[in-house]
């Protein structure tokens, strides 16, 4: 909250200083009760994006997706193939929410044991368990484990502009019955910004598959037209030389 100086004349300074002095501790109390109030009520009708609504961004696989809304239970997001993804803040929790527009189909997950949150203050490289119920459209459920550490934080490239990001490791895995190990069914590598509330990077592996994309710019929703998407969504596209 800003400071603001109050410039008075000296007898009007006196004057507010005796009205001060002859307050009630009653009276300062109610003014203190209000300013928390107020307080509390600016930060819960802050914007929740850190990025604009309407923001465009682009990915080095040719994914491209645009944030529809933001609030405490996510962030919406939009690709061009009109699926919406509603994704936690919390960037080791899987795709909340997982629905196509045209058909209606959605996909749900809720955590149900453990407690991923736990991420922000477990020991870096220490390893926070949690479960996850899927919900598919046909009301087929099953349950996933999860193991997610984090790493380190430091400065990368992102976008064009250097910004800080936390490494973590997360993996989807099911105990061995005979000899109660994990079996590690995928493994989630990937860097988070959280000035921008969006993954910059990911390398997941399955099998022995890997794929991999990264952040690549994001564009204002001013500058988001359809020209200017058009060819930029070309450019990621487009075949690379040489392959």
């Amino acid at each position: 909250m800003a400071k603001h100086k109050i410039h008075a004349t000296p007898s009007v300074g006196a004057g507010r200083a005796r009205t001060a002095a002859s307050r009630s501790p009653g009276d300062v109390a109610a003014r203190l009760r209000v300013a928390v109030a107020v307080m509390l009520v600016a930060a819960a009708t802050a914007p929740l994006a850190a990025v604009p609504v309407g923001t465009v961004a682009l990915y080095s696989n040719g994914n491209v997706e645009k944030l529809l809304s933001a609030d405490r239970a996510g962030l919406l997001w939009e690709d061009d193939r009109k699926r919406r993804y509603l994704r936690s803040r919390n960037p080791v929790v899987p795709v909340v929410t997982r629905s196509t527009f045209l058909s209606g189909r959605q996909t749900r997950r809720e955590v149900v044991a453990g407690d991923p949150d736990a991420i922000a203050t477990a020991a870096r490289g220490a390893w926070v368990e949690f479960t996850v119920e899927r919900t598919r459209y046909t009301g087929e459920r099953s349950n996933r484990s999860w193991r997610c550490a984090r790493g380190r934080t430091h400065i990368a490239k992102v976008a064009g502009a250097d910004r800080r990001v936390t490494d973590f490791v997360c993996e989807r895995f099911v105990v061995h019955r005979k000899y109660w190990q994990p079996v590690i069914k995928e493994r989630r590598e990937f860097s988070y910004s959280e000035d921008l509330g969006l993954v910059t990077r990911m390398a997941r592996t399955r099998g022995e598959k890997t794929s991999r994309w990264r952040l690549v710019k994001l564009i204002a929703p001013k500058r988001a037209t359809y020209k200017r998407l058009s060819k930029q969504v070309r450019k990621l596209r487009q075949p690379k030389k040489g392959r």
